[in-house]
């Protein structure tokens, strides 16, 4: 129910697996005055160019296609409405997938119901939701396909996770504060300030500091 007391117009869910929609339906149907049910990604697509529903929910796993190139049909025939992806695991490749086919938000079937009706709402408020898992997912990717961007400082090379580590070292985080930040285990990260220090030819934390202010790494308002 909306904070007005009125009904949300439309929701569409395209899954082939019933029981899975009728959950569903217990928990939400009375917020929509209308609910939607699709069995495949083309029936789906079909009753969301038809109806424009508000909020469409996508499984991943469908008989004719996946998740993504559903989401991607939709997004492109039915600009305006908001896709929540969810699945009953968090594979990486498919979060990924749905994520970068333009889903808001993304949940998994094993979460609780108030984690689910939570991101029912966020995605009918205009935010996104991504549960934990699929939000360590993804991050993770964009980490990763950050450090293919080599940086030169001081005819030095760097990753942007070893600038951003030893951003983290200047401002005197822990090991375990800074594996915390950049998702990286605290040998890990221990390895990579061993290695930083001796590119940079620094014998400790001030060592590192000066270069990273003498490089504009950091500035004195960030210590």
């Amino acid at each position: 129910m909306t904070k007005e007391g009125s009904l949300y117009q439309s929701v569409l869910v395209i899954d082939d697996h019933n029981m899975v929609v009728n959950g569903i339906k217990l928990l939400i149907k009375d917020q929509f005055k209308e609910f939607l049910h699709a069995n495949d990604g083309t029936s789906g697509i079909e009753l969301a160019v038809q109806h424009m529903p508000q909020l469409a929910i996508v499984d991943y796993v469908l008989p004719d296609m996946t998740g993504d190139q559903v989401v991607k049909e939709i997004r492109y025939r039915v600009p305006g409405i908001r896709i929540l992806g969810y699945s009953f695991n968090v594979n990486p490749s498919s979060v990924m997938k749905m994520f970068e086919s333009g889903i808001n938000g993304y949940v998994i079937k094993s979460e609780n119901d108030e984690e689910f009706t939570k991101a029912v709402h966020y995605l009918l408020e205009g935010k996104d939701y991504f549960c934990k898992e699929a939000r360590g997912h993804i991050i993770n990717r964009i980490s990763l396909e950050e450090d293919h961007t080599r940086l030169m400082v001081a005819n030095t090379e760097f990753t942007a996770k070893e600038i951003e580590i030893i951003r983290l070292i200047c401002r005197q985080r822990t090991a375990r504060e800074i594996s915390q930040a950049v998702f990286l285990s605290e040998r890990t990260v221990e390895q990579y300030r061993s290695n930083i220090s001796k590119r940079i030819g620094a014998r400790n934390m001030a060592g590192v500091i000066k270069f990273a202010l003498q490089h504009g790494i950091i500035s004195l308002e960030d210590l």
